[in-house]
């Protein structure tokens, strides 16, 4: 089932929220398409028996600094816009949910969207009071999850600082990472996974243990092979959204100092205003 979802839905992110709707534990799904994707995703929706409904808009994506071409921010544009954009389209099993969400987004009801979406009320507040600042920036909740959170280890299940890679088991920023509500979502979607492929989700699980430095525009980065000695992380491998000057030094050191969670020290240099968490 999940190459089949692949080879319709192009990504694992996608993908992976068609298999928990199909499987129940999601009721309905919002998801971004291009005109070239949109039939075969209609097939697929009348073979599966999902309603599905498209935006009254299209929406132009611009693409986050230092992310890899990930995009949080998008504006809408009239559904006659000739130029390149994508609809957003509201699948459910019950069409009134499919319906129901369509007229949600129209009114811009983010509180309402998150519950329809099946997104924990905590974490569905937490987006909304943190929007007007974060659409300042690119629209990135990562940092300020962070600093509802104590500590930097948290477990594996709420690491969505990664879904850059495609690898997440959450389909919503977190409020904090110990969020027991999100945790409980991640660990029902990952025995989903587990049903389907379990080699993907060992591939996922390995993927989400990791340390990672966030950065709001200058990259992310997970290291693999890593240890942990006081506040010394040690590593052999880094994967990153960019390879620019930051990722260069990370290579060379190959160590870095967790002065505070916030702030970073690479070789003699010192990074301020990042993120570093350690998900187990």
């Amino acid at each position: 089932m999940i190459d089949k979802l692949l080879k319709i839905f192009s990504n694992r992110t996608r993908s992976l929220e068609i298999l928990y709707l199909l499987n129940g534990i999601k009721k309905a799904v919002r998801l971004d398409a291009n005109e070239a994707e949109i039939e075969r995703i209609k097939q697929f929706c009348d073979g599966e028996k999902l309603s599905l409904e498209m935006s009254d808009f299209k929406i132009i994506k611009t693409a986050d600094k230092g992310k890899g071409g990930y995009a949080n921010s998008a504006i809408r544009v009239p559904i006659s816009y000739r130029g390149y954009g994508l609809y957003h389209l509201y699948i459910s099993k019950d069409k009134s949910k499919a319906k129901f969400l369509k007229l949600l987004e129209n009114k811009n009801d983010d509180g309402a969207i998150g519950e329809i979406l099946g997104y924990p009320e905590c974490c569905v507040e937490f987006f909304v009071s943190n929007k007007g600042e974060q659409e300042k920036l690119q629209n990135d909740y990562i940092l300020p999850a962070l600093k509802n959170s104590q500590g930097y280890k948290f477990p594996f299940y709420t690491n969505y600082a990664i879904r850059y890679f495609d690898v997440a088991l959450l389909s919503h920023f977190p409020h904090d990472f110990n969020c027991s509500q999100s945790i409980k979502i991640a660990r029902e979607n990952l025995n989903v996974l587990s049903r389907h492929s379990q080699e993907l989700a060992n591939q996922f699980e390995d993927m989400l243990k990791s340390p990672v430095l966030y950065t709001e525009s200058n990259g992310i980065f997970v290291f693999k092979n890593f240890r942990l000695t006081g506040n010394f992380l040690e590593y052999n491998g880094v994967m990153a959204t960019i390879k620019n000057k930051l990722f260069n030094e990370l290579i060379q050191n190959k160590k870095i100092e967790i002065i505070t969670r916030n702030k970073i020290k690479i070789g003699d240099n010192i990074l301020e205003d990042a993120g570093f968490m350690i998900f187990t």
